[in-house]
């Protein structure tokens, strides 16, 4: 269990497009909070037992004084852990392509990393650059979601100004963390607990995101209420409850885009792509993910993506940047969308009416109607490519591929080129070793 949780200085959701940036008064709140324990955990004779200043201990978060800050720390921890989860979800795709000297990384792009289970995946921070890590930082993330809606739902409304409003929020990205663990590891455990498949994962975030849209409903908070309306439509598709997952997904505004609040001020939160592809070079746009079209041929805007200058680690690849993420660090990330449910909808649906909601997203991207089959089989098709384009590098299309069996390209067994080795099978990564060797509840 984690006992340390880190500060982000972010203000509640507000609006349906992200939430704003926290103001200086608020900064130097939380800084006041942070140089408070670190000077209590500080004395003349241990000069190192002190907390960094990028955390606080956890006990100060369970005072109902510092329940914004609570929640507000567990935000930060998920839109971190998004960044990292995106990238090697990407990466083991095939939407990124490695593009340095140093192996540690390989496993992803060789897709044997489930072959690796002492590997970066489990043990590396959510800030990893070079080698990013998806156990570890969805782990704290869920954890101090679920941490804060123990805490509120313990305190009362006497104690806690907006509580609801706070419980909206750590049950919407606990929701949120649960489908990411979900939709990447094959297990995990949670709290010390056993361990848990694959399958029975997404139960527990559909739990959350009811709890979310409760929470929110009596905090009458559109913004919330929406991203829990969609993030339990995704959970409810991948559980197989098409009618649960239509209900949810049609009733998501159109327009409606629920964002990590990136920035420029600290490596946190970053966005994460744009900083492993054009700042430091270590990740391409795989090439075969760089000119994604309709099955008319047109180039699709949604998942565009551009060649830089910038110099790759590996001295020979060229870096190509997701033009969805090239205005920089502080770009938006989608964690839930209108365009997100339109497309779960449509999966839920099928048939014309799957068309019908195809054309309106392409229309309103400027791409010509679909023109294909109609039969089941070539509807599922024409999803399954709609959502490698308009959900590009947003950490869907590794576990789109598991479970539509999409075939690998290149195949299994196939050399590996100039880093050594063939390619791998990995679609889901297993519950690592950090896990399973201290864990008592696991044998």
């Amino acid at each position: 269990m984690p006992t340390m949780t880190s500060i982000q200085g972010h203000t509640p959701a507000a609006g349906v497009a992200s939430r704003n940036r926290a103001n200086p008064v608020r900064r130097a709140t939380l800084a006041l909070l942070v140089a408070v324990s670190v000077a209590a955990a500080c004395n003349s004779s241990d000069l190192l037992d002190v907390e960094t200043p990028a955390n606080v201990p956890v006990g100060l978060l369970d005072d109902p004084t510092n329940a914004g800050l609570m929640v507000n720390s567990a935000v930060g921890d998920f839109e971190c852990a998004l960044g990292a989860t995106i990238a090697v979800q990407g990466i083991i795709s095939d939407e990124l392509a490695d593009a340095q000297l140093g192996a540690a990384a390989w496993p992803y792009d060789r897709r044997d990393a489930n072959t690796q289970t002492n590997g970066s995946y489990g043990t590396v921070g959510c800030a990893g650059n070079q080698t990013p890590g998806i156990y570890n930082p969805l782990s704290t993330a869920r954890w101090a979601a679920d941490h804060a809606v123990t805490n509120l739902g313990a305190w009362t409304d006497a104690q806690v100004s907006g509580r609801q409003a706070l419980l909206a929020k750590a049950s919407l990205y606990a929701g949120f963390s649960y489908s990411l663990i979900g939709m990447s590891m094959c297990s995990a455990a949670f709290d010390l607990g056993p361990e848990v498949q694959q399958a029975a994962i997404f139960p527990l975030a559909e739990a959350r995101f009811t709890a979310a849209i409760a929470a929110a409903q009596g905090a009458q908070s559109a913004a919330l209420l929406n991203a829990a309306y969609a993030g339990r439509a995704r959970v409810r598709l991948f559980q197989g409850n098409k009618a649960g997952a239509a209900t949810d997904a049609a009733l998501v505004p159109a327009g409606f885009v629920f964002a990590a609040a990136n920035d420029a001020t600290d490596n946190r939160i970053y966005n994460r792509i744009f900083t492993i592809t054009a700042q430091f070079g270590f990740y391409t746009v795989e090439g075969s993910s760089r000119d994604l079209r309709t099955e008319r041929g047109e180039v699709d805007p949604r998942s565009a993506s551009t060649a830089t200058n910038t110099r790759p680690a590996d001295a020979r690849s060229t870096i190509w940047v997701p033009n969805k993420y090239a205005s920089g660090y502080a770009a938006p990330t989608r964690i839930v969308s209108y365009d997100e449910a339109r497309l779960i909808l449509a999966e839920a649906q099928g048939g014309q009416s799957a068309v019908t909601i195809i054309n309106a997203l392409r229309s309103a991207a400027g791409l010509l109607p679909y023109t294909g089959a109609t039969d089941a089989a070539s509807i599922q098709s024409l999803i399954i490519d709609e959502r490698r384009r308009v959900l590009f590098l947003e950490g869907f299309r590794n576990y789109d591929m598991q479970r539509f069996n999409v075939p690998f390209s290149p195949a299994v067994g196939e050399p590996y080129p100039i880093k050594g080795g063939t390619y791998g099978n990995t679609r889901c990564l297993p519950l690592p070793d950090v896990e399973r060797f201290n864990n008592p509840s696991i044998g």
